[in-house]
């Protein structure tokens, strides 16, 4: 999309109070092109972590600048510029014999060039007599701005005969009130009667086949017009901004509607087109006019960009059934209620619905093959979709914002979802991704406030950036098989986050990928994790001991045992890591004196432990860290039913890892079986409590010699 949409509605509606802008006998242009479209949301590609409030200023910085541009309008329409002239201007030519006009001779014919000052109802006669000549000449042509900026003038009769009106000829002609034209007339040029503000009806002639560009723009009181069938062409800027312009009828004949042809026309309510010549409407064709409804005939097969962007008032639109696509920006930040897209559509350009505040429902083709970006764009009124199967992509920003949208039902072949796809969709509660999808874009889910539950299925493969970013109210998350990496911001912020099944296949936790998951109080890394970034679980609060997989080899600063206050990290509260020795779990806790609980074996020389079978197990104690490899201590083999005090784990021997799964059990992290839980009972008591674990810990570092002990 070009950047010359990138211009504030308020600059677009302004063009009204413009001052006219025309020279002389150059034909009034108006811009050629139809402009297209600039909304987008681009998130922002972070590779560094930062404090949280930082994250927060560079997103809405980059969602302001990328969503800045508008939909459906052109920057300016000028008008011609007569303020600087004369009020009346002098005429070339000859005068009359009365004096009343002037005139000049050109191919044995007579072209009016003016007329004398004070004259308010001008007759224009069929001949003109030339003195110096001595002949009659018939009058067939009223030369370019003969009348330009006549403020006297009031009412035109041309006579039979008469065949054409040059260019800017009656231009800013402000107290012109009617215009007389004979059937003869073939052409009138560009600008001829632009800015004629009371000019309150014109009949076109039959005989016309040619009107030029902006020919009665700037008309502000003309109320109706009927275009003739001999007129195929409907020039650029034809009637634009003709604010009281009601009610235009099309005869059969006419074949296309130029650019920007009713641009502005506020009071427009009824466009009657002919049932089978009209084909083609041109870019923003009735931009900012007042329809309320529209019924293209099947006769129409295309409608350029922006063709009824910005008609607030347009409330229903059939379609014809000859259009095979709807180009960009169509109805952008029109007032749509409700449309059905007929059979015939396989493609919606971007932003063809964009910023359609109003609209509810929208019934999708099962032929449609392809909806580019942003074509839903901030519709806050959409409550529901339902995606045909024959669409295989959801393209970036194209439910962005829909606020309402409550019910998503995706085709049966959908295989990809954009960038920002349903961000900001704060009525979604579940996410249900189909099994066919690869890949999820960044940010993708990001803002569902209300979303509780999403499953990635196992087809996923590629989940982005942000792509669940601040789904304050997501609890429950499962994510398939194949996604290998957790990326940076994936889950920041969802701040009631508690419960998060992380699949084996993962590789990689990027940064910030849990930051800020304030709730989240356990999680499971796989045995497949191989790195974790910076602060990947910077403030949550909520988690004070995690286990880190003995194949972690990187652990970016601030991962852990972090929070952010007043833009700068600083120490959380009291955390433990659970780890292998000589791992990155031990080295990071080493560095950022976190407590650290290791998961290798602890043995010692054999002491006696008297057993429920008032028998005696040899156990080991606490008095040298080895490896689990280099074990010397002894393990017993326990026949089943007799209870070895301390060996909750029910690995034979009694050491360390008893005492951090008894503390798990304690604190309710874990649930002990039948057999586990009588071992536990390390103080004879018949109950689990912290003063097992207590005992427990007394007995591995020797100050407790026999077990069960009660002391």
């Amino acid at each position: 999309m070009r950047s010359n949409w990138r211009k504030t509605i308020a600059g677009i509606v302004a063009i009204a109070a413009l001052i006219p802008c025309c020279l002389g006998t150059t034909a009034y242009a108006a811009p050629q092109s139809a402009a297209d479209t600039v909304i987008s949301a681009v998130m922002p590609e972070l590779e560094e972590p930062m404090p949280s409030s930082q994250v927060d200023a560079q997103i809405a910085a980059d969602v302001k600048a990328a969503i800045s541009g508008t939909a459906g309008g052109l920057e300016t329409i000028p008008t011609p510029n007569y303020a600087e002239d004369p009020d009346v201007v002098i005429p070339d030519g000859k005068p009359t014999q009365d004096g009343k006009l002037y005139y000049k001779i050109v191919s044995k014919k007579a072209q009016i060039t003016g007329c004398a000052p004070g004259t308010t109802d001008l007759v224009i006669p069929d001949t003109i007599y030339d003195e110096e000549d001595e002949e009659d000449y018939p009058v067939t042509f009223i030369a370019a701005a003969a009348f330009y900026g006549n403020k006297e003038l009031q009412t035109v009769t041309m006579p039979d005969g008469m065949v054409g009106i040059g260019a800017n000829a009656f231009l800013g002609c402000t107290n012109l009130t009617s215009v007389s034209m004979p059937d003869s007339v073939a052409s009138i040029n560009g600008g001829a009667f632009c800015s004629c503000s009371n000019l309150t009806d014109i009949k076109l002639p039959a005989s016309l086949y040619f009107v030029g560009d902006d020919a009665f723009s700037y008309c502000a009181s003309l109320e109706s017009i009927t275009i003739p069938g001999n007129l195929t062409s409907i020039g650029s800027t034809m009637f634009a901004n003709c604010a009281k312009l009601k009610t235009v009828v099309l005869e059969e004949g006419v074949q296309s509607i130029g650019s920007n042809a009713f641009y502005g026309c506020s009071s427009l309510d009824t466009v009657q087109f002919p049932e089978s010549s009209c084909t083609r409407i041109n870019a923003n064709a009735f931009t900012y006019s007042g329809l309320s409804s529209i019924e293209l005939p099947d006769s129409v097969t295309n409608v350029a960009t922006a063709a009824f962007s910005h008609c607030q008032n347009l409330k229903t639109v059939k379609l014809s059934s000859g259009m095979t696509s709807l180009r960009k920006d169509t109805f952008a930040y029109s007032g749509l209620e409700s449309i059905e897209i007929p059979d015939s559509i396989t493609t919606i350009k971007s932003g063809v619905f964009a910023y359609c505040s109003n609209l509810k429902s929208v019934t999708l083709p099962q032929t449609l093959k392809q909806v580019d970006e942003i074509v839903f764009y901030s519709c806050g009124s959409l409550e529901s979709i339902v995606l045909p199967d024959s669409l295989t992509k959801i393209s970036d920003n194209l439910f962005y914002r829909c606020t309402s949208l409550n019910d998503v039902k995706f085709g049966a072949n959908v295989n990809s979802i954009g960038a920002s796809a349903f961000y900001g969709c704060t009525s979604l509660t579940e996410v249900n991704i189909p099994d066919t999808v690869t890949k999820l874009g960044q940010s993708a889910f990001a803002e569902c406030t209300n979303v509780t539950k999403i499953t990635v299925p196992d087809s996923v493969t590629d989940l982005g950036k942000w792509t669940f970013y601040n789904n304050a109210n997501l609890t429950d998350v499962t994510i398939g098989n194949g996604v290998t990496n957790l990326d940076n911001y994936l889950f920041y912020r969802c701040n009631k986050l508690d419960n998060v099944t992380v699949p084996e296949s993962v590789k990689k936790v990027g940064q910030y990928a849990f930051g800020g998951c304030t709730s989240m109080s356990n999680i499971q890394l796989p045995d497949s994790l191989e790195s974790i970034d910076k602060c990947a679980f910077v403030d949550c609060d909520s988690l004070t001991n995690i286990t880190i997989p003995k194949n972690v080899s990187s652990i970016g600063s601030n991962a852990f045992g972090y929070k952010v206050e007043k833009d700068t990290l600083v120490k959380g509260n009291d955390m433990t890591i659970t780890g292998n020795e000589s791992t990155a779990a031990k080295d990071y806790a080493n560095a950022n004196d976190i407590t650290f609980d290791s998961l290798d074996p602890i043995t010692t020389t054999n002491t006696t432990v008297p057993v429920a079978t008032d028998t005696t197990v040899p156990v080991a104690t606490d008095t040298t860290k080895t490896t689990e490899g280099s074990n010397s201590g002894t393990t017993e083999t326990v026949p089943a039913g007799v209870v070895l005090y301390g060996d909750v784990n029910l690995d034979g021997r009694v050491d360390v890892t008893d005492c951090v799964l008894l503390n798990k059990a304690v604190a309710g992290s874990v649930q002990l079986d039948t057999a586990a839980n009588k071992n536990a009972d390390c103080n004879g008591n018949g109950e689990i409590s912290s003063d097992d674990a207590t005992v427990l810990m007394q007995f591995i570092v020797n100050l407790v010699k026999t077990l069960p002990y009660n002391g």
